[in-house]
């Protein structure tokens, strides 16, 4: 499955030319609401078929790209899973699946690791989570 999901990731990053999480999501016809959730992120859902990512209205901008990359994982890989939704406290989640997405996303959202001399730097630049900093040292470019 870790293998799929990088040539998977890999794939449309090429095919669209971009990193962009809802940039993506709009050229695989995912559809994207922005909710009020409380201490909700975010969460993937689909009805009838259709693939929808909810993202909370009320949190950085930051914080709603890496959500919203978070559930495209969900969205391409787990749509037959019932997957939790995306909090404070599932982003240091020891759920497989969990850290699949929260991989995920982290790589999707890093275009580049050489160019900084801390993880933290890195992580601050891509306005990625600093809980994240357990998963760069599995980016391979």
């Amino acid at each position: 499955m870790f293998d799929e999901m990088i040539t998977k990731q890999e794939e449309l990053i090429k095919k669209f030319k971009t990193r962009d999480p809802f940039k993506l999501c709009e050229h695989l016809k995912i559809h994207i609401f922005f909710e009020n959730l409380g201490n909700t992120y975010g969460y993937f859902n689909t009805f009838k078929q259709a693939k929808m990512i909810h993202i909370n209205r009320n949190i950085l901008e930051h914080e709603q790209k890496f959500t919203c990359a978070h559930e495209l994982k969900h969205a391409l890989f787990d749509s037959n899973i019932n997957t939790p939704f995306l909090s404070e406290n599932t982003l240091i989640s020891v759920d497989k699946i969990e850290m699949q997405a929260n991989y995920f996303a982290t790589r999707l959202l890093i275009e580049d690791v050489k160019k900084f001399d801390t993880h933290q730097k890195l992580l601050q630049y891509y306005g990625i989570p600093l809980e994240m900093e357990r998963f760069i040292k599995h980016l391979r470019y």
